[in-house]
């Protein structure tokens, strides 16, 4: 099939989809209306709902029977008449249920009451990989590693009973408050038992979302685990660059760019990751099934290699990395957060009530509070700044661990390098001044960058001006150092100022700094 024939296929399947879901918008409205909180089903008794997905709505229950909290999928009614629909509803609860390991979601039971389809199913308190991504931008590679393997590992097993998932993406793995991985939404699976292929979705229909869709998937074709593995490419070079590899006006532009388009090298967009884990997502990535991992256990053996490398016999992550950037969620849809816990995204900015202090549209800082070197600071001392930086990194958002380095290590390339992270946490928790402060330092270093450090501290005033709603300023800062920025600009800060970019161009009418300007090398590819 022809990529051209491919375009027409898909544009006519987009046409379809929305002209069903214009026929269907007035029973959808209807059935959005609908909350069944505090109603009963059977030994469940719901308590509130959670999310909406595009087959069921999500309740947070208790299991009277067993006093426990489940996750509820109740089908949407105006489905149930569709075969089809409510079959895949009903795969969803047969593959999901013939996978018993700890980064998959427990399916308990499946049921109907009242004329409604139900499936029961483990709740897990946390957030999903997205919300965590966009809470905490880009995580360390530790904590990185620390998902993949759980991932892999999930696959590997559904791999081994032959369940193809078909929709690996953050939305769909979730992260509890003690950094458990748990993949949900078995709903678009295809399932093969004692040899015979239940694909619930005809030859040329597509299925999957299209950020996260394997070629094969795209085109229409037959796909396998390998196509899981793809997905989960995908997944993780988002989780690590910022952003997923492809971007596009439309689904289908996304699409094409997955079966015609190389994604830019990861190692551009992350210079500061080793070699073979760049490699490693790309080999994910490749666009012939045969080319990529054969199956998730070499991925696990691979992951394994590089941890050892990078962390010795030191397999563990803190769950500080976790705790406290998650929240209460379901298995298989996001709930929003509560007003008292709502994240710090950097595609949308809050406001911390600090107003921006300017002067003729400068940035001067009077006064400017020198850091802390004298500390006292809860931190194991290492043999190295290299191997202080990694202790740091594997304990994850300790402020104490990076301070260390400052104190310990004062002159190391690895010192700015946990300055950063840290100037980064602050921001994320909205201590702005603080992480001010640190980006002072990178700039007043100019005289002797050796470490390149300039542009690191007017990437953090941008982004801190942005964070403080004054785009103008934030947009100016970007333009005044668009050469050095965009020449020169490395390591996790260079996906923030990607999203202050695009966080000033919905702000202002005539932004002086737009992504194709400051990245063109990029945005070539969407």
């Amino acid at each position: 099939m022809t990529s051209e024939n491919q375009e027409k296929r898909l544009k006519k399947e987009e046409v379809n989809k929305q002209t069903e879901m214009l026929g269907a918008s007035e029973s959808s409205h209807e059935e959005a209306q609908v909350d069944l909180s505090n109603k009963t089903l059977g030994e469940f008794r719901l308590i509130r709902r959670l999310g909406k997905g595009g087959m069921a709505n999500v309740y947070l229950a208790e299991q009277t029977a067993l006093n426990r909290h489940v996750a509820i999928k109740v089908m949407k009614n105006d489905l149930v008449s569709d075969a089809t629909y409510l079959d895949r509803f009903k795969t969803e609860a047969m593959a999901a249920a013939n996978l018993n390991h700890i980064n998959i979601v427990q399916v308990y039971t499946i049921g109907e009451a009242d004329g409604y389809n139900y499936i029961a199913q483990e709740y897990v308190q946390g957030v999903n990989l997205r919300e965590f991504i966009a809470k905490n931008g880009p995580p360390e590679l530790s904590v990185s590693l620390h998902l993949m393997k759980q991932i892999a590992s999930a696959l590997q097993k559904a791999g081994e009973v032959g369940i193809v998932h078909r929709d690996i993406k953050p939305e769909n793995i979730m992260i509890s408050r003690k950094g458990i991985v748990k993949i949900a939404d078995f709903g678009l699976a295809q399932l093969t038992l004692s040899g015979e292929r239940m694909n619930l979705t005809q030859e040329g229909v597509t299925m999957g979302t299209p950020l996260y869709m394997s070629p094969e998937q795209v085109k229409g074709n037959k796909v396998d685990h390998r196509s899981d593995i793809y997905s989960l490419g995908v997944t993780c070079y988002h989780m690590l660059a910022g952003r997923p590899p492809f971007r596009g006006q439309t689904a289908i532009a996304i699409a094409m760019k997955h079966v015609n388009s190389q994604p830019a090298p990861l190692s551009k967009r992350r210079p500061d990751l080793p070699v073979p884990v760049c490699d490693m997502i790309h080999k994910m990535m490749a666009k012939k099934v045969t080319d990529r991992y054969q199956d998730a256990g070499e991925i696990l053996i691979d992951l394994r290699k590089i941890s050892r490398s990078l962390q010795g016999d030191k397999d563990e992550v803190s769950l500080s990395a976790f705790d406290s950037n998650t929240g209460a969620q379901t298995s298989s849809r996001a709930i929003q957060p509560s007003p008292k816990m709502k994240p710090i995204s950097w595609s949308r900015y809050l406001v911390f009530g600090i107003l921006f202090l300017a002067a003729g549209g400068t940035l001067g800082w009077l006064s400017r509070p020198r850091l802390n070197t004298n500390p006292q600071l809860n931190a194991i001392e290492r043999n190295s700044p290299r191997e202080q930086f990694a202790d740091a990194m594997l304990i994850g958002n300790s402020e104490d661990a990076w301070k260390y380095l400052r104190v310990k290590f004062p002159t190391s390339q690895e010192r700015w390098r946990a300055e950063e992270r840290l100037a980064i946490q602050y921001m994320n928790q909205g201590r702005l001044e603080e992480a001010r402060r640190i980006f002072e330092t990178f700039i007043e270093q100019a005289s002797d960058d050796k470490f390149n450090l300039v542009p690191v501290g007017f990437a953090g005033r941008a982004v801190i001006a942005a964070l403080e709603k004054n785009y103008q300023a934030s947009d100016q800062i970007l333009a005044d150092n668009a050469q050095r920025l965009s020449q020169k600009l490395n390591g996790p800060m260079k996906p923030l100022v990607r999203e202050t970019i695009l966080q000033n161009e919905q702000h202002l009418e005539n932004p002086r700094m737009t992504l194709s300007k400051m990245f063109p090398e990029e945005t070539t590819e969407g």
